[in-house]
């Protein structure tokens, strides 16, 4: 199809497949998803940290496998792969990733847990440490988004994939504060403008726009080695 009715038809090709590979991904989360909602409703500190430490534990086993097949999706997508089975690909990337995605969640999540701790115990001897923190958890995030993208992308080990992440969070800033802006604005517009894009875009959208950063910063990376 061409014209109009062509770009019409395509505009609405690639909002069924971010919309069915979004979906895909939450209902994989279920459990966390509604622990997340938990979290909002809580009414008692020892409540909260319950919840949040069930979510921690949970991560390695829902959210990184899942966030794993979904990363693995769009980078088919990037590569020129667009025409793929969506259900299908997803399930094949969850499975085939399952156990370094497990593994890789059982070295972030900890680093997470540590950070957050670090920040509440810290922030209420030091008031400044809250602009720290804020630096620190863009580069984690960022660092976070890269696993994912390596994880995908490059066959290499656990150590080499946390590596590389590291290495392109601070060796390619621009990139690092495009993410950052990209993803800060997904989740104001989820939030606070448009929550119902939640279910059926944000983290699709969110996965595809960090890999096309990764996929072109690596592609230099290489090119210059």
């Amino acid at each position: 199809m061409t014209g109009l009715m062509g770009g019409f038809y395509r505009i609405s090709e690639w909002i069924m497949r971010f919309s069915v590979i979004n979906i895909l991904w939450i209902l994989s989360n279920l459990p966390i998803v509604y622990l997340v909602i938990s979290v909002l409703y809580s009414e008692t500190v020892p409540q909260l940290i319950t919840l949040l430490l069930t979510i921690a534990l949970l991560a390695p086993f829902l959210f990184f496998p899942a966030t794993t097949a979904m990363f693995g999706v769009v980078r088919k997508w990037i590569m020129g792969e667009e025409e793929i089975p969506l259900v299908k690909s997803f399930w094949k990337y969850y499975k085939e990733n399952y156990k370094k995605s497990f593994i890789g969640g059982w070295i972030l999540v900890p680093a997470w847990v540590v950070w957050i701790v670090d920040y509440v115990y810290f922030s209420q001897m030091f008031s400044f440490f809250i602009y720290f923190f804020i630096v620190g958890s863009i580069f984690l995030y960022i660092l976070t988004l890269y696993f994912f993208c390596n994880l995908v992308h490059l066959e290499i080990s656990m150590w080499a994939m946390i590596k590389n992440s590291v290495l392109l969070s601070l060796g390619n800033p621009l990139n690092t504060l495009a993410l950052g802006l990209i993803h800060t604005g997904i989740v104001y517009v989820s939030l606070y403008m448009y929550p119902f894009l939640i279910p059926f875009f944000s983290g699709s959208i969110a996965a595809y726009l960090s890999f096309a950063l990764f996929y072109r910063a690596i592609s230099k990376w290489i090119v210059k080695k």
